[in-house]
């Protein structure tokens, strides 16, 4: 009779065991964290909608380094690693091409072309996201990187023509390595890009 009941509470035993295990994976997962990018620009109002010139943003493409949700660090000369557990809301480069597109749509001196065709576009507008990264090489001094490579280009009769191409960089001192922080000093190195492309472009209307 005995031995007929000790494998059946042996295999509840094991049962009872695999649950807790289980549930203790469970209390023990990390969770992911997601962020979003949103660049701090102090513009003037727009006195209405139509002020500005027509311009189409194109897609922003990205290095293919970067091109995760995931969050991407680096830790030596040219060593990078990934964090899974710290994610953007979307594609950094569809994520950077709305912000940039809010940004200039926003300011007195843009406002969105209607259509793709030609005849209702002053200005286009390419990009490439060359650098997006955590730089923890030095413990002691960590920074949130950006680098943008944008080209503006106005149309001349059935063509466009560049008329401003640079690449802007901006390495953001932050005080740790937590996302949070490194967010922030994306944030903080997109408006000074964003606010740079403005300045220059102030500049080419004025010359």
């Amino acid at each position: 009779m005995e031995r007929k009941i000790l494998p059946g509470m042996a295999g509840l035993f094991i049962f009872i065991l695999f649950a807790l295990g289980c549930s203790g994976l469970q209390k023990d997962a990390v969770v992911k964290q997601y962020f979003d990018l949103k660049p701090d620009i102090q513009l003037s109002p727009k006195s209405n909608p139509s002020q500005g010139e027509t311009l189409m943003v194109k897609a922003f493409s990205i290095n293919s380094a970067f091109d995760s949700h995931s969050f991407v660090y680096k830790v030596g000369d040219n060593e990078y690693t990934a964090d899974y557990y710290s994610e953007f809301v979307n594609y950094p480069s569809k994520l950077i091409t709305e912000r940039t597109s809010e940004t200039l749509y926003g300011s007195s001196y843009f406002r969105p072309a209607l259509t793709d065709d030609k005849k209702d576009i002053a200005y286009r507008l390419s990009g490439k996201i060359t650098r997006l990264s955590g730089d923890f090489t030095d413990k002691n001094n960590t920074k949130a990187a950006i680098e943008l490579m944008l080209i503006l280009e106005k149309k001349d009769g059935d063509t466009f023509k560049p008329v401003l191409s640079n690449t802007y960089t901006a390495d953001e001192p932050i005080p740790d390595r937590n996302p949070s922080s490194l967010v922030s000093g994306w944030n903080t190195g997109l408006s000074k890009i964003l606010n740079q492309f403005i300045t220059e472009f102030q500049h080419l209307q004025a010359s």
